[in-house]
């Protein structure tokens, strides 16, 4: 269940996370809790509790501090890509003080980023967040040929990983910028 939970949250961010500000804040916050959840040996009951505070709570603050949206987004988003890249550099000894730091440091550049750049990050960021969490899903399908996308543990699993990270948010990317015009076109904006 945890694999196709990452593998949803992870479709819709990537493919349509810059469709909505607060969808994509909604979903990056449960993305986030549930991959840190996982990161940790959750059970799963405590991975649902943690995402749904997550969401819930990445919603809130979005609500809270509107004028900022497009930072807490792009916070939220970058908080799931520091947790990613996290779990890639955690050797599996777990370090809670490198993931308190390391995580909201990416948070807060990106967030820096999505306020400058509003949408055009956004869909650069949806879409890396969201790559982030598929191949994470397919990552824990308990398959040992698909482990490397959850941990890789050999430089050639890292390259591989980074490549398919690499492709998948470019494709996300397109598909949310080829969305954005066929609305524009359509007399809708973007």
């Amino acid at each position: 269940m945890s694999a196709a939970v990452l593998a949803v949250l992870g479709f819709i961010l990537c493919f349509l996370g810059a469709l909505s500000v607060r969808l994509a804040v909604l979903i990056a916050g449960g993305g986030l809790g549930w991959l840190l959840a996982e990161a940790f040996d959750a059970s799963a009951a405590t991975m649902v509790l943690v995402a749904g505070a997550g969401a819930v709570g990445a919603l809130v603050v979005s609500f809270l501090v509107s004028r900022f949206l497009f930072f807490v987004a792009g916070a939220c988003v970058g908080s799931v890509i520091g947790a990613k890249l996290f779990v890639i550099a955690d050797n599996g000894e777990h370090h809670w003080l490198l993931a308190l730091v390391f995580v909201p440091a990416v948070a807060v550049v990106a967030g820096f980023l999505a306020q400058h750049y509003e949408k055009a990050f956004l869909r650069w960021g949806t879409a890396v967040a969201g790559a982030a969490l598929l191949l994470s899903a397919v990552g824990r399908l308990g398959t040992s040929s698909t482990d490397v996308l959850w941990r890789p543990e050999t430089a050639l699993g890292g390259i591989l990983f980074a490549v398919l990270w690499v492709v998948l948010s470019i494709v996300g990317h397109r598909v949310q910028t080829s969305g954005r015009v066929r609305r524009a076109s359509a007399g809708h904006p973007g």
